[in-house]
């Protein structure tokens, strides 16, 4: 359910009117219960997928620890995995099932069920591979030390990739392999597509749900043996669906420890939340009709080509639409924290002000960023075995970054684009070339020379398809002819842009938000009710799901 949805807002504050009426185990059951219906609104069927990933990850992370569960724990949990997995992976229509056996309708039951067994077949092999699994504990834990560690964090980590690669990547793999077949003279291959639904933000809490049994593999996190609480920590819904993503070392001691209403934190949420939704609202909802219509004419949904300052123009909308929308998301979820007394980290720093890519990166989605650094490039070896090394490290972790934002060639070339950015902007990052290169470009230079670099790669990012992203690049780069079109898109990019910029500098990101607390009480009543007049005044004609729920 989205921030911008007003159902949203009735059930939060209903949520809220009885939180901090709690005590600690109520309040995160509530919270668990609210975590799931919120999700639950998109696809009831979605929940049993997260319930999945946080069995298999609860059972991992404290096989890792070698802490035993009891025999009649084991069995609850594996009737919860099996369960699931029949309700997620079969298609028998459950609510048909349930009206056919309470008023003995045969007709309807058999209605209700698959025409054939063999559509049975995914569902019951994967309840049978559950049921193995549960069966093996006792065995897997009788293992010696290091090979039980291992054991259990290879499990976890091949259920959780198994999971996000199926329903995110299935389809993206079967048709390029027959693409490639079809380029080679193979025409005779005809595979379909699965045509599967994927599920709001699965990236997002699989790859919290991942990290967290590594982090005890590690030493860096202590399990809890608490299913109920390590769930909250998995589904927590102010963050589920867009981030940012949370480490257990942060955010499960706050699940696990009584919370307090704090001085300030009703404020600073409010004025997270107020910000987060202008910059949703206002600024990300209105560029994106902009947006979309010029990279809709690229993608071959319209006649007329733009022209190079247009596209250009749609290139920069594009940029502050996903920093508007991105951003703004984080910044709600962290002032809904802050009212129930969480502390999430902050997601952005100003990216757009930085000076090479590198930095660039270090601002932008620090969650996922410092992800893939911790746990993909480190481990590949990081910058320890000299240059050469280090840039394979850095294309390859960039590759995958950028698949991990979409089943799309457009996004591993984005991704792979982005290393390669990243790679020259290190080479050049010397020393030496600093200093001479510091004594030519002031920092102005330095920031526009950065946006435009990044620019370059969204690109990709954005285009509907690789040819697509050339030719509107080969328009920017050759045709410079004006428009009244052109002038109109460039009075409404600064109409919306500057205030961002504004705010973020103000703010410096949201890292000091006490600026506007500290300053004068006319001051703050003026920037709150300029923040309000534009919600009401400036509300996009159409509201927009946020960018990244599809990732």
């Amino acid at each position: 359910m989205n921030y911008n949805n007003p159902t949203f807002w009735l059930l939060f504050v209903v949520v809220y009117a009885v939180y901090w009426r709690l005590r600690h185990r109520r309040q995160n059951d509530l919270l668990l219960v609210a975590s799931y219906v919120f999700y639950g609104f998109w696809d009831y069927r979605f929940l049993f997928l997260i319930l999945i990933s946080t069995v298999i990850d609860f059972i991992g992370g404290l096989g890792v620890a070698g802490v035993r569960l009891p025999k009649w724990r084991r069995l609850r949990l594996a009737a919860l995995l099996i369960g699931s997995a029949l309700v997620l992976c079969s298609n028998v229509r459950y609510a048909a099932l349930w009206h056919g056996l309470v008023y003995l309708d045969a007709d309807a039951v058999r209605a209700a069920l698959p025409e054939r067994l063999r559509d049975l077949a995914v569902p019951l092999g994967t309840a049978a591979a559950t049921l193995a699994y549960a069966a093996l504990l006792p065995w897997l834990y009788a293992l010696p030390d290091r090979t039980r560690r291992k054991t259990f964090l290879t499990i976890s980590m091949v259920a959780n990739l198994a999971i996000l690669g199926f329903f995110k990547y299935c389809d993206f793999f079967v048709g390029s392999f027959v693409n490639l077949l079809h380029a080679l003279g193979v025409q005779q291959v005809d595979v379909r597509t699965l045509g599967i639904l994927l599920p709001p933000g699965i990236s997002f809490y699989t790859f919290q749900a991942m990290s967290y049994t590594v982090d005890v593999y590690r030493g860096d996190a202590t399990p809890t043996d608490d299913f109920r609480d390590f769930a909250l920590f998995v589904c927590f819904f102010p963050h589920l669906v867009a981030g940012p993503i949370m480490r257990a070392s942060n955010l499960l001691p706050q699940v696990l420890h009584p919370r307090q209403r704090r001085p300030g934190d009703a404020e600073e949420g409010f004025a997270l939340v107020l910000l987060g939704l202008f910059k949703k609202v206002v600024i990300a909802d209105n560029l994106a009709p902009m947006v979309n219509m010029i990279f809709f004419q690229y993608g071959g949904g319209g006649h007329h080509v733009p022209t190079g300052p247009e596209s250009l123009l749609g290139l920069y909308g594009f940029m502050f639409q996903v920093y508007g929308d991105f951003s703004g998301y984080s910044s709600v979820a962290r002032g809904i924290a802050k009212w129930l007394g969480f502390d999430l980290i902050i997601n952005f720093q100003t990216p757009y002000l930085s000076t090479t890519p590198s930095e660039h990166w270090r601002r932008w989605h620090i969650s996922l960023s410092s992800w893939f650094r911790d746990y993909l490039y480190i481990p590949l070896g990081g910058s320890r075995r000299g240059a050469a090394a280090e840039h394979r490290n850095v294309i390859i972790t960039m590759t995958l970054a950028g698949l991990w934002h979409g089943a799309a060639w457009t996004y591993v070339i984005w991704g792979a684009y982005t290393g390669v950015l990243l790679c020259i902007s290190r080479a050049l990052g010397t020393k030496e070339v600093r200093n001479v290169a510091g004594q030519r470009l002031r920092w102005g230079w330095r920031v526009l020379l950065t946006f435009h670099l990044t620019c370059s790669s969204y690109l990709f990012f954005r285009s509907s398809s690789v040819p697509a992203a050339l030719h509107m690049g080969a328009r920017i780069l050759t045709d410079f002819t004006p428009t009244a079109t052109a002038a109109t898109m460039l009075g409404l990019l600064l109409f919306y842009a500057a205030p961002l910029f504004a705010l973020e500098a103000f703010t410096d990101g949201e890292r000091h938000l006490e600026r506007l607390f500290a300053a004068p009480w006319p001051r703050q009543a003026v920037a709150y009710a300029y923040f309000v007049l534009m919600l009401v005044v400036f509300p996009a004609v159409q509201t927009h799901e946020f960018i990244y729920f599809q990732f």
